[in-house]
């Protein structure tokens, strides 16, 4: 759950919630379809009703959220999947007429958030301010649920700088077959498959 990875989650749910007066859906770190946190703030009675008839698989807004291989915002009225279900007529009976839906991309790795008001479309001001605090929190959970050890952190710092093995090692002042642990653990805890992969995913979600 978020509360294990970010201290401050109260303070950044807090924050959405006053950007979505009709309540969000948080989801941070999918693979395969499926969040690694996921957090829904939408009313309940909605809720219910969106899980009882599987909307998964009609919902405009979630078809594209899923459908985003980058970094893309988008308010629901400008989303051009059709909504032969009316879900979204539906989903204004419970306060959500108006939304945005946000994708962020860390890695192998996308977040995803959708939010909701009762009276008025989001200004690009407030899209600009829901972007960063996607970013913020896809961030931050990469960055603590690696939980990269500082010498498997700082092997693939000096790996970055384009060392050899036998330079790394010499930096670092260990073997070579130490820092080949090293890299190997740090390898396997980002799901990558050799550690120039590994270096790259490292960069990406802002671990080195």
């Amino acid at each position: 759950m978020l509360e294990t990875t970010l201290s401050d989650n109260e303070r950044y749910l807090a924050e959405l919630d006053a950007l979505a007066p009709s309540g969000f859906f948080l989801g941070i770190g999918l693979k395969l379809g499926k969040p690694d946190v996921a957090i829904n703030h939408y009313p309940e009675a909605w809720v219910r009703r969106w899980e009882q008839d599987y909307f998964l698989s009609k919902d405009p807004v979630a078809l594209w959220m899923m459908g985003q291989p980058r970094d893309a915002t988008a308010r629901w009225s400008e989303i051009s999947i059709p909504d032969n279900f009316g879900i979204l007529d539906e989903a204004c009976q419970h306060g959500l007429c108006y939304g945005a839906a946000l994708v962020t991309r860390r890695g192998r790795r996308r977040s995803c958030l959708s939010v909701a008001r009762p009276d008025r479309e989001y200004s690009d001001v407030e899209l600009g301010a829901l972007a960063d605090k996607l970013n913020l929190l896809a961030h931050l959970y990469s960055k603590h649920s690696v939980a990269l050890t500082e010498k498997e952190i700082e092997a693939l710092r000096q790996m970055r700088s384009g060392l050899t093995h036998a330079e790394t090692g010499e930096a670092l002042r260990i073997s070579v077959s130490a820092l080949k642990l090293r890299l190997s653990s740090a390898q396997k805890k980002l799901g990558c498959r050799n550690v120039t992969a590994a270096v790259v995913k490292a960069v990406e979600d802002g671990l080195i």
